[in-house]
């Protein structure tokens, strides 16, 4: 879509936050900007693009650009280290 600040292309990616992590992300722009810049960082390794760590935005009047697929929200993490018996 068109950057209306440049006039050219770009890329958005939209990052999916459960609500009250996003109202204390919020409230803390430290923590903002930290959690955004590792956030960006995951996108950047994930996806092997290099992205401007700075000039993101947070959406005022719109939750995401575009359309939104469902998303699967595991109930119960599964634990990463377990006992064996012995």
């Amino acid at each position: 879509f068109p950057n209306p600040a440049g006039g050219r292309g770009c890329i958005a990616y939209d990052v999916v936050v459960n609500s009250g992590f996003f109202r204390t992300l919020q409230a803390d722009p430290l923590y903002l900007e930290f959690f955004l810049t590792v956030a960006m960082e995951g996108l950047s390794e994930k996806y092997g693009v290099e992205l401007e760590l700075t000039g993101w935005r947070v959406l005022r009047n719109r939750k995401f650009l575009g359309s939104i697929s469902a998303q699967n929200i595991r109930a119960r993490p599964r634990p990463h280290i377990q006992e064996l018996p012995g």
